[in-house]
C-alpha cells in the first residue's frame, strides 16, 4: 500500500503524564490543525512513518499534547520521542491567494532579478522577524535570504521558481564571492 503525500509538521518530544500523552514540537503556524485531523504519521522518515489515530490534542504549558489511539502508556509515548510527525498533504488547510506552504519551495530555483541562478531552496525557516530562504549552491556556503517584499520579488511554487533582488553586500557578507 502506497503512503499518501506526507508533509513534515512536527517532532514527538516524549511522554507527558502516565496515560500515554505525547508531547509534540509543532512546526505548524496554526497548531489547531492537530485538533482538526484524525490521523498523523510518525517515524524516522516519510517512507517508514506509521499511521496513528488522533483522539485529541491540547495545549499545556506552551506545549502541544496529543492523545493517540495506539499509545496507551507512558512507555509507549516515550518510545515515540524523537520521531518526525507528518500530516497528509490533503489534510492541510486550503491556501489563500499568494500563499504557500514552506515545503512547496524546497528545491525551487532561486534567481536574481537579472536572471542569474543563485541555487536551490534547501529549506525555509522562521527567524522570528521574518522567514528565511536557505539557498544551497554547489561549492558555496548556504545563503540566507530574508523573505521580505524589498528582497523577494516573486515566489512561484508551481513553477519551482523564486526571484530575488538582493541588497548590495548580502552575498559577500555570507561568504559568496562577487560574480564577475
Amino acid at each position: 500500500m502506497a503512503l499518501p503525500d506526507l508533509v513534515l509538521m512536527g517532532r514527538a518530544a516524549g511522554a507527558f503524564g502516565i496515560k500515554g500523552e505525547v508531547k509534540l514540537t509543532s512546526f505548524a503556524q496554526d497548531d489547531g490543525i492537530f485538533q482538526r485531523v484524525d490521523l498523523i504519521y510518525a517515524g524516522p522518515e516519510p517512507g517508514a512513518a506509521k499511521p496513528l489515530n488522533v483522539l485529541g490534542a491540547r495545549r499545556h504549558s506552551g506545549r502541544l499534547l496529543l492523545r493517540l489511539k495506539e499509545i496507551a502508556t507512558r512507555e509507549q509515548a516515550a518510545a515515540l520521542g524523537g520521531a518526525w510527525v507528518y500530516l497528509r498533504a490533503e489534510d492541510l488547510d486550503p491556501l489563500g491567494e499568494d500563499e504557500y506552504y514552506w515545503f512547496q519551495l524546497e528545491g525551487a530555483e532561486v534567481f536574481t532579478a537579472e536572471g542569474q541562478l543563485l541555487g536551490r531552496v534547501k529549506r525555509v525557516t522562521d527567524a522570528g522577524a521574518q522567514e528565511l530562504l536557505v539557498v544551497r549552491a554547489p561549492g558555496k556556503p548556504d545563503l540566507l535570504v530574508p523573505v521580505v517584499d524589498d528582497i523577494v520579488k516573486e515566489i512561484a511554487p508551481e513553477q519551482g521558481r523564486v526571484v530575488v533582488d538582493l541588497p548590495p553586500g548580502l552575498l559577500e557578507a555570507q561568504g559568496w564571492e562577487e560574480e564577475e
